[in-house]
């Protein structure tokens, strides 16, 4: 899958260090530190997956997914990650074009069969003309 790309968001520098690092191993990586510079990122690079932690300063996940979305179309395909426990925002995770979402901490492993299975469900949407 060294072919796919995933734009990585996290405020936390870090985290955006660590998980470079394990998805850098199968994947084409770009890092952005903030939403606004994610939407940059995004309309230079179109990366297949944009896998985002959902609470960041200034602007969070989900505002950042519905920018993107009214900017570039409902075709953009997200992973949330998240500490919050609430079910609710497992919801709205959905509700803002998330293909999943994972909770925090996150294991290398379970993160590399999130990401994987995604873009399985992503080349099989762009067989069937569903992209």
């Amino acid at each position: 899958m060294a072919d796919k790309t995933i734009l990585i968001v996290d405020d936390d520098d870090m985290i955006l260090m660590m998980l470079e690092k394990i998805l850098s191993k199968e994947f084409k990586t770009i890092t952005a530190i903030s939403g606004e510079e994610a939407i940059e990122e995004y309309e230079q690079y179109h990366p297949d997956i944009v896998l985002s932690d959902y609470m960041m300063p200034k602007m969070n996940g989900f505002e950042m997914m519905d920018k993107m979305h009214e900017r570039f179309g409902r075709n953009i395909f997200a992973i949330f990650m998240t500490a919050n426990e609430q079910e609710e925002t497992e919801l709205e995770v959905y509700k803002h074009g998330a293909l999943e979402f994972i909770r925090k901490p996150i294991k290398s492993e379970t993160l590399l069969q999130t990401i994987r299975a995604c873009m399985d469900r992503l080349d099989a949407m762009k067989q069937n003309g569903m992209q």
